[in-house]
């Protein structure tokens, strides 16, 4: 990454370690702490995982004091629930008796729903960066910032490419890694989610097909989509960390995208601890929100002593299971949101060296 960075620098004549004279900002209605600026911006340093929960525990207080920005979280669930949708109309059609999906046509179709996620949540995100970036010092809602997307979807659109033909293919590697969710020839569906699926009582809404309660039988298509949905979320998650900020410089700063791609490398190795910290973070409170589903088997050995657990339970655990995902997404979903205003705080601190309610950062600022 140090070396492609070097390679964009070389050509491009940039150079993102340049001492540079900034401008003292407004103090944002949506941040209330200082944010002038020092000549070096943040550096990383000790305490790196300190700031990666400030900055986390900041990001839920500004989502708190705009509630508009929970639009960012329904429309990623709505982007999300697409390319579920899709990916079961590929994982069916793919099966037996219908064998109209091979390879080729597999590797097109997944660089399609990878542009449409990419490119989706590109431009969410690009809206949620710009609803973090008030006009003349007032906070706007969600819908004004997603109302000036429209001047940067060209490099949106190509860096959504490049995402994109990434994701096309790492996932294409990964059966020959021992990860298998694709349903050409040679291969069949196995994945650690398959282990997840058959817990009670997921396994009757994630596994219809299996005891022909589902609209086709003996298909998969249910564990396809969702294997194929999470893999493609997780593949997507890990392309935007290792480029976490060619978004807020191709938007905030409207840099080139080979600039954008150089300055994101070099912000994302000096702020890295505090990246991690901000998703670890989000991820902990996920997967300990996830095991909850435990109570479900647990609470049916004594509801129902002399029944076994592979039997269809009802239409009543199905439906409390239903309710337990539709909440445990929209707190995924939620999640998302809180990291992609953490994104703002490290691109603030990164620029401005402050961490928002760091006593000791407003000092060194004023001094400045």
């Amino acid at each position: 990454m140090v070396t492609l960075a070097n390679v964009f620098r070389s050509y491009l004549g940039w150079c993102p370690n340049a001492p540079a004279m900034h401008k003292a900002q407004p103090v944002l209605s949506v941040f209330p702490a200082t944010v002038l600026e020092r000549p070096d911006g943040g550096n990383g340093g000790n305490g790196g995982i300190g700031r990666g929960i400030r900055f986390t525990i900041e990001s839920v207080k500004v989502l708190n004091r705009n509630r508009s920005l929970l639009w960012f979280a329904l429309l990623a669930g709505l982007v999300a629930g697409t390319v579920f949708s899709i990916q079961y109309g590929v994982g069916l059609l793919a099966s037996y008796p219908y064998d109209a999906i091979d390879f080729p046509r597999w590797l097109v179709l997944t660089f399609c729903t990878g542009f449409f996620a990419t490119f989706s949540i590109n431009v969410l995100m690009a809206g949620l960066l710009l609803c973090l970036s008030p006009v003349k010092g007032r906070a706007v809602l969600f819908r004004e910032g997603l109302s000036r997307v429209k001047a940067y979807l060209r490099p949106l659109a190509d860096w959504s490419v490049i995402l994109a033909l990434w994701c096309t293919a790492l996932f294409a590697l990964l059966p020959f890694l021992g990860y298998c969710a694709i349903p050409y020839p040679g291969f069949s569906v196995l994945s650690p989610l398959t282990a997840v699926a058959d817990i009670f009582p997921f396994r009757f809404i994630f596994l219809p097909e299996l005891y022909h309660i589902g609209p086709i039988g003996g298909t998969y298509a249910m564990l396809y989509a969702l294997t194929s949905t999470i893999t493609m979320a997780a593949l997507v998650l890990f392309l935007t960390v290792i480029t976490l900020f060619v978004m807020p410089l191709l938007v905030l700063e409207n840099r080139s995208l080979p600039e954008a791609v150089a300055g994101s490398f070099h912000l994302v190795k000096k702020l890295l601890a505090e990246t991690l910290t901000v998703l670890l973070t989000v991820g902990v409170a996920l997967i300990a929100a996830s095991l909850l589903s435990l109570f479900f088997e647990v609470l049916y050995r004594f509801v129902a002593p002399e029944m076994q657990l592979f039997w269809y339970p009802g239409h009543g655990w199905v439906a409390a299971g239903v309710l337990f995902m539709l909440l445990l997404s929209a707190l995924a979903f939620t999640g998302w949101t809180v990291a992609g205003i953490a994104t703002m705080n490290l691109y603030r601190y990164a620029k401005t060296g402050r961490v928002s309610g760091d006593p000791e950062g407003e000092k060194r600022a004023l001094r400045v």
